[in-house]
């Protein structure tokens, strides 16, 4: 027969912390950053910055393109997200009718300008990629021009 070994509480209170850790970093690495289950925030979001341009990769699982809107108004990109869904289920004596209803809004500051007429978007498999080419820079303070 095999001995038994106790655990002191120090040890089981830490390995409780280091589980609780985990699973913390864990939820808010798949739920996108919400705090609480139950309770997302919204969808996941990941901005690049390829140096003329800014992509925005959006995950919006279950949307269409016809569910979402997406616009740029000076240095901010918006993104709606609407959808409504009416699910039936028929049995010998009964008819269920589920409907459901979500809108997300979403807004995100965009670190440089952009050229809101040059912004395009693709959609695959419920993600969004968002191309933005920045704007020229232009020079800050008086510029010299020379009178011939």
């Amino acid at each position: 027969m095999s001995e038994l070994i106790l655990w002191t509480s120090r040890e089981m209170n830490r390995l409780r912390r280091d589980v609780d850790k985990l699973l913390e970093r864990l939820w808010v690495c798949f739920a996108g950053g919400a705090h609480l289950p139950g309770e997302m925030k919204g969808p996941y979001f990941e901005m690049i910055d390829e140096g003329d341009q800014l992509v925005v990769i959006a995950e919006l699982p279950g949307a269409s393109p016809e569910d979402v809107n997406i616009w740029v108004k000076n240095d901010m990109l918006y993104i709606e997200c609407e959808r409504r869904s009416t699910t039936q289920e028929i049995g010998l004596f009964h008819k269920k009718i589920h409907k459901s209803f979500s809108n997300i809004t979403k807004s995100i500051r965009l670190p440089s300008r952009t050229v809101p007429e040059r912004v395009t978007a693709e959609y695959a498999n419920g993600v969004f990629r968002i191309v933005m080419p920045k704007a020229t820079k232009t020079t800050k303070g008086p510029i010299k021009i020379s009178v011939k």
